[in-house]
């Protein structure tokens, strides 16, 4: 059983599922997957261009490089890390560094590992 926090994050504009749909939505597939929630960061109607101007997810970076309570963050959609493809790309990076893991109901960690290698392959052909 891998320890788990999970991460929401809404919007001002609405284009992301309410908290409450995201954390059911987290609930859900951290029991489908046998992971034991142990913690929860939120950054309610923030921005989703810059990672680290959100407390939440500076503070579940933190966690992955000092304190190690969990293994996996779970989101409820790719979104809610970040609108753009080169801050959800650098979060998992991070993350991978650390042997840590971002899993959500519609994309495994597999898929977010490939995306961002193929991203970052685009961009050193550039």
């Amino acid at each position: 059983m891998a320890r788990a926090a999970a991460y929401i994050r809404t919007d001002t504009g609405g284009e992301l599922p309410s908290r409450e749909e995201q954390r059911d939505a987290i609930v859900r597939h951290a029991a489908e997957r046998s992971h034991k929630l142990v913690a929860a960061y939120e950054d309610l109607e923030a921005p989703g261009l810059l990672l680290y101007h959100r407390p939440g997810i500076k503070a579940a970076v933190n966690n992955i490089k000092e304190e190690e309570d969990w293994e996996v963050l779970i989101v409820a959609h790719p979104r809610a890390i970040s609108d753009t493809e080169s801050a959800r790309h650098e979060l998992v990076h991070k993350f991978s560094l650390y042997n840590n893991r971002v899993e959500c109901p519609t994309k495994s960690w597999q898929a977010f590992l490939d995306e961002m290698k193929a991203y970052r392959r685009t961009l050193s052909r550039r």
